[in-house]
């Protein structure tokens, strides 16, 4: 059997204090067909508009999440960022997540408040997170798995559109942006994927409670939902909204269904070996 390497994506997804839109994922481009059974290579694709130099894949386009007061909207309580084989792409949750965390520019309690945050997600997906220790690497595209087999911790902290591609050229109203990488392979009859990779950059301009309504903790309960490959969802009843919500604190009922279909319950992700 010919196993092909599907192309790499990035996804970007944010939070925000402002009105902001967010546009549909694009579909995976299909990889090339080889022409001759050798073995396969990994894929590679162009990433735009989200980052990466030189790589390839699919990529999901930035959204942006914001704080201002709208009316409830209803629709679907939860979806995902990317979707092969009617298939989420999520992490293998039978394998720990290491991460890091920058506190620099940020709050004073910061730490324990993202510390708080992953625990909460961590317990719903059923993963494994292990804290590696404090950073001063800045959140941004450059942290990112680059290939298959790279290891790297997600990166979670405060940073300015000065320092971070995440944030450049965005409004000061952007509260956060959270960028993931995934890789996988295509044996023929079905692709396989999984999330190896992902990047939280907080904007230290904004300046808001560590807790509460419209607070640090209910932006990184968000961010961490993008992380784990959850989208923006399509209610204002749902802190996945990509208007956050100013009445909700915690995850709800859709977020809380959306990130169990992406943990542990759902199963290891096991990824076909290559040549």
């Amino acid at each position: 059997m010919n196993l092909r390497p599907v192309a790499l994506t990035l996804s970007a997804l944010g939070l925000a204090g402002a009105l902001t839109s967010s546009t549909a994922p694009t579909a995976p481009t299909a990889p090339p067909a080889p022409t001759a059974p050798t073995a396969p290579a990994a894929l590679t694709a162009p990433t735009s508009p989200v980052p990466a130099a030189a790589l390839s894949g699919l990529s999901a386009p930035d959204a942006v999440t914001t704080a201002t007061s709208q009316p409830r909207v209803l629709g679907a309580a939860y979806r995902f960022s990317t979707v092969l084989d009617s298939r989420p792409v999520r992490w293998n949750p039978c394998v720990a997540i290491h991460w890091r965390f920058r506190s620099v520019g940020g709050p004073r309690g910061g730490q324990a408040v993202a510390r708080a945050a992953v625990a909460r997600v961590a317990q719903v997906t059923g993963t494994t997170w292990v804290f590696d220790g404090t950073t001063t690497a800045v959140p941004s595209t450059a942290l990112l798995p680059r290939t298959m087999d790279a290891h790297r911790p997600v990166v979670i902290g405060w940073t300015d559109s000065a320092h971070s591609d995440l944030l450049r050229s965005r409004p000061s109203t952007v509260l956060g942006v959270t960028r993931t990488a995934w890789f996988g392979v295509d044996t023929g009859t079905r692709q396989v994927a999984a999330i190896q990779g992902a990047v939280v950059a907080l904007n230290a301009a904004d300046h808001l409670p560590l807790t509460g309504r419209v607070s640090w903790k209910a932006v990184l309960l968000h961010e961490l939902g993008h992380v784990m490959g959850l989208d923006h969802a399509g209610t204002s009843r749902q802190l996945m909204y990509p208007v956050l919500p100013a009445d909700l604190t915690d995850l709800q009922a859709g977020d809380l269904t959306g990130l169990s279909r992406l943990g542990r319950s759902a199963g290891c992700v096991v990824m076909p070996r290559l040549g």
